[in-house]
């Protein structure tokens, strides 16, 4: 049987790992859909079918037309464009998390890491 002291130790480990699990989802970083009113620099997800997809001339980064969405997806040569290229084909469908960004005034969907292709 356990001392009254025990039992508040307890108690306490409980509150504190509950505590922690309601924090760690209640705060965690939210990802939104894009849409058309999305601002610029939210971070957000956008999902479809890939389109098109082409190589830069000059830069080897990757522009991508997915289903669905207004704006292009641009992946950056040192965050996986030539494997993103070599991996995905027209048809696949994907998920890919960016910032929203403007580019020569129009908006984009720019991916900051490979791991969000």
């Amino acid at each position: 049987m356990m001392q009254k002291e025990e039992k508040i130790v307890v108690v306490l480990l409980v509150v504190a790992v509950l505590s922690l699990i309601i924090a760690y989802f209640g705060f965690a970083p939210q990802t939104n859909a894009y849409s058309s009113d999305s601002k610029i620099d939210e971070r957000v997800y956008a999902e479809g079918t890939i389109l098109s997809k082409q190589m830069t001339g000059k830069g080897d980064n990757l522009i991508l037309s997915l289903s669905n969405l207004n704006v292009k997806v641009f992946i950056a040569k040192n965050n996986g464009a030539k494997e993103v290229y070599d991996s995905m084909r027209t048809g696949d469908s994907v998920r890919i998390t960016g910032k929203v960004s403007i580019y020569r005034d129009e908006r984009e969907l720019v991916v900051e890491s490979p791991k969000d292709n």
